[in-house]
């Protein structure tokens, strides 16, 4: 059992760990245990942080929060079966519950590993099967995470203020992968922690069963489905609309007005997909794009999601492939045909027309496809009635030109780009997209902050397949200077009594030599720090932080720097070693320094 202890007061860690992020913190509540029949309403949310792996799907059996008084309150109805790497940039609601007022001391989390489907990525980017091991080698099966709150002031829930509980798996912290030719193992000692406060611009996902539709009021219910639950509902949400709130009903797009017109006619069992922003404080959710009927699952088509790495004739193949199919259970692939044709509906996301055609699918294209899939599972057949939904897509790479804008590329929505042949893509053979001089059509987009040879991301949409150059169509571009880095300084099985150089109120030093993995990664843009004049001192940020040492399978956060370096120095003064130290915060680049909001060292026993 992982054990997670608070060295501060918990209304402290609210926005930090397991993400008790809300200010449902502090005070009596009422008394310790509340009023005998006060509740309060909990929604609790999924999210991960980022880690190298294409799918990682495990059971979530349970999750109990312990009352002080000794209660304890499932708030999971129901097994549910996700994969953890499909929620970086998304955070998707889970349940909402209605639970009693008054103090909660722990919150115990189940994992069940004895089925899990977990996938890396290989040096040429071909995904291979992973098994997940104890520490002393064992096929894994279910762990328990016990998450204990501070006995003094606990986790307050209080009658009339919602709470929430956001869940975040650090699959980087958590396991040690080692490939081994066609196949991987990866060692788990799960950590989970978050820091909300760099994640505010996640997407929230919300996924059930259309409720209520009040096209007056502008909004509409949802029994809460989370995942691929076909079967249970998991409580209900209102989703709120605004004019820049599109609908794509199957298979076709209208605006807000129309969309809750289409929704308010709907009947029986109709399923529905959201995507928006939720104001936990306001205990109002927005919907920014919203899917339903049969242009989600639970129709009558099998659901394919992936990227487009090539393109002939009618012909795309589509990689990273998760595949739902009709009857709810669902299954992974790593490259899958899929067949369309001049009747194939193709739909893009995020704009409400209707106008677009096949001829608009690339290669880089993210896309959701819904069809039939064949018996063997190599093909999807998209055509006649079928439909493909096209995806904000995602480049990344360093910048080659920066009027115009053009990028080395090394992922393409997160895969690497050796893996995508672009054929096909120019007006002819000789402009086909070049992955070195990626030419990013910016528009009115201002490109001040990016220079040479520096790490960018772009979010759009890959040109029209044979329209190249341009090749890509920008709707954001993002300096990762200007976003969070991790920092990843490994010392292999053993560790080192070496690596730490320094450690005081400034910050920490650590050293390269006995390093045996060593590079900052900006959203998935990998820099070996071996090529940096030096190794970057890593400093607290600012006044809140989390900093966790790990040790086995305990976990001690704290939320200060100085009792942090304090707890650190103790433990290496016996025999100790530092396995790892993962940090994750703003890099200043020109002064080799990383402000970290969030720390993992983890440490021999």
């Amino acid at each position: 059992m992982t054990r997670i202890e608070f060295k501060r007061p918990l209304w402290w860690a609210m926005p930090w760990l397991l993400a008790l992020a809300l200010a449902a913190c502090g005070g009596s509540g009422g008394g310790d245990d509340g009023g005998a029949d006060e509740t309060a309403e909990l929604t609790i949310s999924l999210t991960d942080a980022e880690g190298d792996f294409n799918h990682y799907t495990v059971d979530v059996v349970s999750l109990t929060l312990h009352k002080a008084n000794g209660a304890i309150v499932e708030t999971l109805p129901n097994t549910v079966r996700l994969d953890f790497s499909q929620y970086v940039e998304v955070t998707e609601f889970l349940s909402t519950a209605t639970v009693p007022v008054g103090t909660y001391k722990q919150a115990e989390i189940t994992l069940d590993y004895g089925n899990a489907l977990i996938t890396v990525e290989d040096a040429n980017g071909n995904s291979i099967p992973a098994q997940a091991l104890d520490e002393s080698g064992n096929p894994l099966g279910e762990i328990t995470v016990d998450v204990m709150f501070n006995q003094h002031s606990g986790f307050q829930i209080k009658p009339g203020v919602p709470a929430a509980i956001t869940l975040d798996f650090d699959l980087e912290a958590s396991n040690e992968v080692t490939i081994n030719g066609q196949s991987a193992t990866l060692t788990v000692n799960p950590v989970l922690l978050a820091n909300t406060l760099l994640e505010e611009d996640k997407t929230q996902r919300l996924r059930g069963l259309l409720g209520r539709v009040q096209p007056d009021a502008g909004s509409f219910d949802v029994y809460v489905r989370p995942f691929r639950v076909r079967h249970r509902d998991f409580g209900k949400i209102s989703a709120h609309t605004n004019g820049e709130t599109v609908f794509e009903i199957d298979g076709v797009a209208y605006n807000q007005s129309e969309g809750l017109a289409v929704l308010a006619q709907q009947s029986g069992l109709t399923p529905v997909v959201s995507l928006g922003t939720f104001h936990f404080r306001a205990r109002r959710y927005v919907a920014h794009q919203v899917y339903a009927g049969s242009s989600v699952p639970w129709g009558e088509k099998d659901v394919l999601k992936g990227s487009v790495v090539a393109r002939v004739d009618n012909t795309l193949t589509v990689i990273g492939a998760t595949i739902e199919f009709d009857d709810g259970h669902f299954s992974f692939n790593d490259e899958i045909e899929v067949l369309i044709d001049a009747e194939t509906r193709v739909t893009k996301q995020g704009n409400p027309g209707n106008h677009h055609v096949i001829g608009d699918i690339s290669v880089g294209q993210k896309v959701t496809v819904l069809g039939v899939m064949s018996d063997d599972g190599s093909t999807m057949n998209a055509t006649g009635e079928g439909l493909v939904r096209m995806r904000y897509s995602q480049v990344s790479g360093l910048v080659a030109s920066v009027s115009p804008l053009e990028v080395d590329l090394q992922y393409v929505n997160r895969r690497w780009v050796g893996r995508y042949n672009f054929a096909g893509t120019g007006i002819d053979p000789w402009h086909d997209a070049d992955p070195e001089q990626y030419q990013i059509d910016t528009g009115a987009l201002v490109l001040g902050s990016l220079a040479l040879a520096e790490p960018v991301r772009v979010n759009g949409f890959p040109t029209p397949f044979g329209s190249a150059p341009l090749d890509f169509e920008a709707k954001t571009v993002i300096d990762l200077g200007a976003l969070p880095t991790r920092m990843i300084m490994a010392y292999g099985p053993a560790g080192s009594p070496t690596a730490i150089v320094s450690l005081d109120d400034t910050g920490l030093q650590l050293e390269l030599v006995s390093a045996t993995r060593h590079y900052l990664k900006q959203a998935g843009i990998v820099t070996d720090i071996a090529s940096l004049p030096a190794v970057p001192f890593i400093e607290p940020a600012g006044e809140h932080g989390i900093y966790a040492i790990v040790q086995g399978r305990r976990v001690d956060v704290y939320l200060d720097w100085d009792a942090y370096q304090a707890a650190l120095h103790a433990r290496l003064a016996g025999e100790a070693q530092v396995l790892f130290v993962i940090a994750k915060g703003q890099y200043d680049s020109t002064g080799l320094r990383l402000a970290a909001r969030q720390l993992v060292t983890r440490i021999t026993r």
